[in-house]
């Protein structure tokens, strides 16, 4: 599905979120998958925190949010966040790096089915183009 231009560099950081996240549940053992993941977050992090602190605002200074799906896409955030701070702080087990790679993967594939549809279906062309803007300054 061809998204908004404005989501696009988004929608481009899920495509490594949902590489990252093959690679940690196929993973075999601890370490391999551990250095997925660790890979995956040093450089995605900020991903989170773009979403959290522009997308979702824009959404809600335009339109009327689901706040089902918006609740949804925060407790994703906070559960993957504390998996990277466990995984930095300890070992995990590689039963727990599959579920992280698992939730990353089901994370992603909500936001880009679910989210960003009624993110397109709400903003008119206007406000698509503020957001754009705004996620471009961001976007690393």
């Amino acid at each position: 599905m061809k998204r908004a231009d404005a989501l696009q560099p988004l929608s481009r950081d899920h495509l490594k979120a949902l590489l990252a996240a093959k690679r940690v549940v196929d993973a075999g053992d601890v370490d391999t998958a551990a250095t997925a993941f660790l890979r995956f977050w040093e450089v995605e992090r900020d991903h989170f925190r773009i979403e959290e602190e522009i997308l979702l605002p824009h959404w809600a200074a335009h339109a009327e949010v689901d706040v089902v799906a918006v609740e949804r896409m925060l407790a994703d955030h906070l559960a993957i966040r504390a998996g990277a701070l466990r995984l930095e702080r300890e070992e995990l087990s590689l039963a727990d790096l599959h579920a992280l790679g698992t939730r990353l993967h089901d994370h992603v594939r909500f936001e880009e089915r679910v989210v960003f549809g009624m993110i397109e279906d709400a903003l008119d062309p206007a406000a698509m183009d503020r957001l754009g803007a705004a996620l471009a300054l961001a976007h690393p």
